[in-house]
């Protein structure tokens, strides 16, 4: 299934990610105070409001709607830091579904003439309203979710980005059907 090959990245991927945070969160909130730090066309930094819609692709014609809060600070040259807090609703087959977490999400950007294009990998950690959702046995109510993705910046303040997101217990459970998904993102700076 193609859960089972997430079960071993989703453990090391929220434990690495869970590291990386305690190293660089000191820096993230130094970097937030310097003068000329966040914000503006290279660093992105700040506060920034996404808006998602998507779909599962799990066969279960699931429809997915997703907002996320993201601080996000530069650490390096065109490397970002993002917190992402979220709130998911998923639906499919007369089954709703809600989740809530938090994602760490490393954001490496790359300019090209006047386009500002990112790629986006993270991890982290969410609750479901079931544990059960359209024919899947989720487990329990605590899961992990792995993010892969990338988009383009329209303005400096406006994003435009494509996301997968596996959301599953990486076996902690007795079952871990696990849920696949793709998103599109809108985001906002604030």
């Amino acid at each position: 299934m193609f859960t089972a090959g997430f079960k071993a990245a989703s453990r090391h991927g929220a434990l690495f990610f869970a590291i990386i945070f305690c190293l660089v969160f000191p820096r993230m909130v130094s970097a937030a105070g310097r003068p000329g730090g966040p914000g503006g066309p290279a660093g992105h930094g700040g506060l920034e409001i996404d808006f998602a819609g998507g779909s599962s692709l799990n066969g279960n014609g699931a429809g997915q709607a997703m907002i996320l809060a993201a601080w996000q600070a530069p650490l390096y040259p065109d490397f970002l830091l993002r917190v992402e807090p979220t709130l998911e609703y998923i639906s499919a087959k007369g089954d709703t579904l809600w989740a809530g977490g938090s994602s760490l999400v490393a954001r490496k950007l790359a300019h090209y003439k006047r386009l500002t294009v990112f790629v986006d990998m993270g991890a982290g950690a969410n609750l479901i309203s079931d544990s059960h959702f359209a024919g899947r046995r989720l487990g329990d109510h605590f899961m992990f979710d792995l993010i892969l993705g990338g988009g383009f910046y329209l303005t400096d303040d406006i994003s435009i980005s494509y996301r997968y997101r596996h959301l599953s217990n990486a076996g902690l459970f007795r079952y871990n059907d696990g849920i696949d998904s793709y998103y599109i993102l809108l985001g906002t700076g604030i």
